[in-house]
């Protein structure tokens, strides 16, 4: 266990459990290896280090404007996945976002912290600003479960905040929420609206800059992060992109069309948007 706990605080990782494969719930079976699971490696990997403040006036989620999540995460695991392997033998693969297991669920399984109102899993140290990754195991692992003794309780100040009602106390509504909406190549005109109300650009972090549970949490140490940032952001600095840099983030699994219109929108712009 010190083996796993060591190699995982060398890349800023201080939050994770191991659990049995078979407690969790497989949403993409697709995606499962060919080769029999056993155990599962589920980490949290904050993302705020409280270096990229945004000075543009969007609403725009901050993983969107920091180096995308899902290289930073694979890289790390490009490197540890063989010293897994040396460790316990077997085979080791892992998984980020696209995976074949319900990561939050897992993640809370795990005691590595609560789904909150706004369907975020919340945890104690570094509260919402946290990405999942999974490692899949071949070999059997002592477990590592905790007990989360937090909950949302009665706050509802994410609820309250939400300009777009997405949240509720029992249930978070997907397809209001401004962080699904601003990522969809078409809108509708209440869609659009919204978008143009709230100036919303890319992502949402409303919800999590209320969360009590954020106020006071722990900063990353993956400067990773900061290698790139988008403190302030426009259509021309997106169209001026070369497409290496535009790689970069988490938003460029869309073309720039997408986020260029949303900037438009944001700025009332929408009638200078070209019809398909």
């Amino acid at each position: 266990m010190n083996n796993i706990n060591n190699l995982l605080h060398e890349h800023g990782i201080t939050e994770y459990g191991i659990i049995d494969f078979e407690k969790l719930t497989v949403i993409n079976p697709k995606l499962l290896p060919n080769t029999k699971v056993q155990s599962v490696i589920i980490t949290l990997l904050p993302y705020r280090t409280g270096n990229t403040v945004a000075k543009d006036g969007y609403n725009m989620g901050l993983f969107a404007r920091i180096k995308d999540y899902h290289a930073v995460f694979n890289r790390i695991a490009d490197m540890l996945i063989p010293k897994f392997k040396r460790l316990y033998g077997g085979d080791v693969f892992f998984f980020a976002d696209h995976s074949p297991i319900f990561e939050k669920e897992a993640a809370a399984k795990c005691g590595l912290g609560f789904i909150g109102r706004n369907s975020l899993l919340i945890n104690s140290k570094y509260g919402s600003f946290v990405f999942i990754g999974c490692f899949l195991f071949s070999e059997k692992l002592e477990e590592r479960l905790f007990e989360c003794e937090v909950n949302c309780g009665q706050c509802n100040r994410c609820i309250e905040a939400c300009p777009a009602n997405a949240i509720s106390k029992s249930l978070m509504c997907v397809n209001m929420c401004l962080s699904g909406i601003s990522q969809k190549k078409k809108k509708n005109e209440d869609e659009l609206n919204i978008l143009q109300q709230t100036k919303t650009v890319w992502g949402c972090d409303i919800c999590q800059s209320v969360c009590p549970y954020n106020k006071n949490a722990a900063l990353s140490t993956v400067y990773e992060f900061d290698s790139v940032a988008l403190e302030s952001i426009s259509a021309e600095i997106i169209e001026q992109m070369e497409e290496t840099e535009y790689k970069q983030f988490a938003f460029s699994f869309r073309p720039k069309k997408v986020i260029a219109e949303n900037l438009l929108t944001a700025n009332g712009k929408r009638d200078i948007i070209e019809k398909d």
